[in-house]
């Protein structure tokens, strides 16, 4: 692998006896087996923890000197993945942590790098306080940090440890854990339709959605998130102790309002390929519609409203082709693209679209598509999709 690494250090090296040498790949070697932090290293030198930390990635991070606050080695907490985590070069990927107990409600969580020297794990010097992503809050029981690295001057894939300390909103640690992180090179999918670790997949296995994003307008969402939570305000009148959703006769403007306890959610999104060019997709959709001709603007309660849940069966085609890549994507030049051709909806028309995109990364856990903005603002659609084997909690610590 290619490190950035200082030149006194790199003479010394140089100049130690070969059986030396030998053993210190051995140790880096034995360093990234049991534990997933570290990879073999053929130079015998290990990346610097402070250089590892300089090209992560969040949606908002602080960073700080020191060591990372302790947190109790215990908690009820659990993570959304089990022992590694992957993560996928120029990608935000989702930690999510779900708290079941409202005092274990996780604000942010503090992240330090731990890089494998000469056989043992060193920390560096600084750690980040990330908060979780604003636009996700409005979930009770689960929060969410991106997590992201910027590959430049980095030889992919590459493996280290993070510490992590998830904090309360009195910014007090309510756990703390180390675990494994491996960065992967993007990849497209070379096998197109079929294949272990190809699109379709066996024994019923779904692709689920976990998140989309994009990075240039903040814009994120997940199966968790709840749009306008907050509901919403209509103005009516009270005439004389009688209800009318408008003004009352010979007034030019409602003299009462009520709060209607409205909201939309996108609850699931999974996908299904065959080898045979078909595709099927599901998506839920819950929300609740105001109902102001049948509230009572007299009363000072909440108005009416009618909850719905929509289930959306697709059909269709997909291929898999060479990808049109936007001039600011050309990293991503031999990527292929995923293009969708649905025929069928049932209910026919509800819904909403969902044409594919570049294929920035599959394997047999992830699938990230981009669907770029062929306009050239760069609004490009970060999607990220997970089989239905790994999308589970996971005790944390």
């Amino acid at each position: 692998m290619k490190f950035s690494v200082m030149l006194l250090k790199i003479l010394f090296v140089t100049i130690l006896s070969l059986c030396l040498l030998s053993s210190c790949k051995k140790n880096d070697a034995s360093g990234s087996g049991g534990s997933g932090g570290g990879g073999g290293n053929p130079s015998g030198v290990s990346p610097e923890a402070d250089s590892i930390s300089d090209h992560l990635q969040f949606s908002k991070a602080t960073k700080k000197n020191g060591a990372i606050p302790k947190g109790p080695a215990a908690s009820s907490l659990k993570i959304s993945f089990e022992d590694t985590l992957y993560l996928v070069d120029e990608v935000k990927l989702p930690i999510k942590f779900q708290h079941l107990d409202t005092t274990q409600n996780v604000s942010g969580i503090f992240l330090q790098v731990a890089a494998l020297i000469n056989g043992s794990f060193v920390a560096a010097s600084q750690y980040y306080d990330i908060p979780e992503v604003p636009d996700l809050d409005s979930s009770d029981t689960v929060s969410v940090i991106l997590i992201g690295i910027n590959p430049t001057g980095l030889q992919l894939p590459l493996s280290f440890n993070v510490t992590i300390t998830p904090y309360n909103s009195s910014g007090l640690p309510i756990a703390q854990a180390t675990r494994p992180v491996k960065i992967l090179p993007h990849k497209i999918n070379p096998k197109g339709t079929g294949g272990s670790c190809g699109l379709v997949t066996i024994n019923g296995i779904t692709w689920d959605w976990v998140m989309s994003y994009m990075d240039k307008s903040n814009f994120t969402s997940t199966p968790e998130k709840v749009w306008g939570a907050d509901g919403q305000n209509i103005k009516g009148s009270c005439c004389a102790g009688i209800s009318i959703y408008g003004f009352c006769p010979g007034d030019t403007l409602p003299n009462a309002h009520l709060h209607f306890n409205t909201s939309y959610q996108i609850g699931g999104e999974q996908f299904t390929f065959t080898d045979d060019g078909h595709f099927y997709r599901r998506t839920v959709e819950t929300g609740a519609i105001p109902l102001p001709d049948s509230s009572n603007f007299c009363d000072p309660y909440e108005g009416r409203v009618k909850p719905y849940t929509l289930e959306t069966l697709y059909f269709g085609n997909y291929t898999v082709a060479p990808a049109i890549i936007p001039h600011d994507l050309q990293s991503l030049h031999d990527s292929l693209g995923l293009f969708l051709q649905t025929t069928i909806t049932d209910p026919k028309g509800a819904g909403y679209g969902n044409s594919g995109g570049i294929i920035h990364y599959q394997d047999c856990r992830s699938l990230v598509l981009i669907q770029a903005d062929l306009e050239g603002f760069g609004q490009h659609l970060y999607k990220i999709y997970q089989t239905t084997a790994s999308e589970r909690w996971f005790e944390f610590p």
